[in-house]
């Protein structure tokens, strides 16, 4: 090949560079942060690599330097199928350099033969598609790859946790090989070592994921949280038990006082006399209202497990806890044991469990208190009466 022939080559090459960096700078979108013009220059020197070890000649060498310029050009315009929108930029340009067709023909089938699906079909795509997987091979890999999470997140609105991109990215590793013996010589021997370490970040995006389930990454703030909650539930039904407990003891004394007294020194007669109101009226009040007030403080202190029939679904989609007592008595223990241990692998469904099992032990104490304080208030209205009967018919009577 002649020295004007030589200069030409590297003539439509230096234009290539050049529209390429161009274009990307004036058309690729922000969001590309991994099919960006960094990569697509890596690649490009990865095939001057290749090619030069492959030793390829001239023409061979200039059409696969051009693909790898144009190969990821497509993504200007969209995301998947990229490939064809990148052969419509190469001929446009390469058609008004002046570019030979059958030469043309050549890199529109380098660039559609980097679909992840197809499969390289002559040396001139198995050196693009090695070059094109090159990162594989190399120590930026790891940082390639975060990019490249991003982007996905970007453009196809998918989102990965620690330990799903970590084994995406191991599977990527195992699934592509290099397939000439140049990239091989090149490339594998880091490849081998990346898949070794990413084995590792396996393993440490799993513990990290174990531990975000558990909740052992919050700290000990949340648990103290639930637990402060759960102590005060207890003390509050506890206290409440215990001025139920008062009332009845109170109210009970009160009503065998009454009746014991009343059977030995009270009686109503055919000759009901005046100065029997000044006692009958006010110890049926305070009977009464004894009675009454007592009632309500063994309804509040009374112990109640209602057997309910619970919708598996409903516990499936965390609407129900089977930490409260109320709702696992009608589910089978083999149920309410696997329930437990699901709860055990999943952070965020225990904590709302516990949540929701706060908030019903909270409606057993609202009601257990409703109770007591109608006890309450009826014993303190039963007194108040009594007293003021026992005012109004002394001072009847006395006259």
């Amino acid at each position: 090949m002649s020295e004007e022939s030589t200069k030409e080559d590297l003539k439509i090459l230096k234009k290539a560079e050049k529209h390429i960096v161009a274009l990307f700078k004036e058309e690729l979108s922000t969001k590309l942060l991994y099919h960006s013009l960094a990569h697509t220059t890596e690649v490009v020197e990865a095939s001057e690599k290749l090619a030069d070890a492959a030793d390829l000649n001239k023409e061979d060498k200039e059409v696969l330097i051009i693909a790898a310029w144009f190969h990821d050009t497509g993504y200007i315009k969209k995301y998947n199928g990229h490939e064809a929108e990148s052969v419509v930029y190469a001929k446009k340009f390469l058609e008004e350099e002046g570019y030979p067709q059958d030469k043309i023909d050549q890199v529109e089938k380098l660039i559609l033969s980097t679909v992840m699906a197809s499969k390289p079909e002559n040396y001139l795509e198995e050196l693009l598609h090695d070059a094109d997987m090159a990162h594989m091979g190399r120590k930026r890999f790891f940082r390639k790859g975060e990019l490249l999470r991003v982007e996905l997140e970007n453009y196809l609105d998918k989102t990965y946790s620690e330990l799903e991109w970590e084994k995406h990215q191991y599977n990527f590793l195992v699934s592509n090989t290099f397939i000439t013996e140049v990239a091989k010589s090149e490339f594998e021997k880091r490849r081998v070592k990346n898949i070794k370490e990413q084995r590792q970040n396996i393993l440490k995006a799993r513990k990290v994921t174990i531990r975000q389930n558990t909740g052992k990454d919050f700290g000990r703030g949340i648990d103290t949280l639930y637990r402060a909650n759960y102590r005060n539930h207890i003390n509050f039904s506890a206290i409440a038990d215990g001025k139920a407990n008062m009332m009845i003891s109170i109210n009970t004394i009160l009503i065998s006082v009454i009746v014991t007294l009343s059977g030995a020194s009270l009686s109503i007669s055919d000759g009901f006399a005046v100065e029997s109101l000044r006692f009958t009226i006010p110890i049926l009040i305070l009977l009464v209202g004894s009675l009454a007030s007592v009632v309500f403080a063994v309804l509040s202190a009374r112990p109640k497990v209602t057997e309910k029939n619970v919708d598996l679904n409903d516990v499936k989609k965390n609407k129900i806890s089977l930490l409260y007592f109320g709702n696992f008595q009608g589910v089978p223990k083999e149920e309410f044991v696997q329930y437990l241990n699901n709860l055990k692998k999943d952070q965020k469904r225990l904590y709302e469990s516990m949540s929701v099992d706060l908030y019903n032990l909270g409606i057993v104490l609202k009601e257990k208190y409703r109770l007591l304080s109608i006890s309450y208030n009826i014993f303190m209205a039963g007194l108040s009466i009594t007293v003021v009967a026992f005012i109004v018919i002394f001072f009847y009577t006395s006259g």
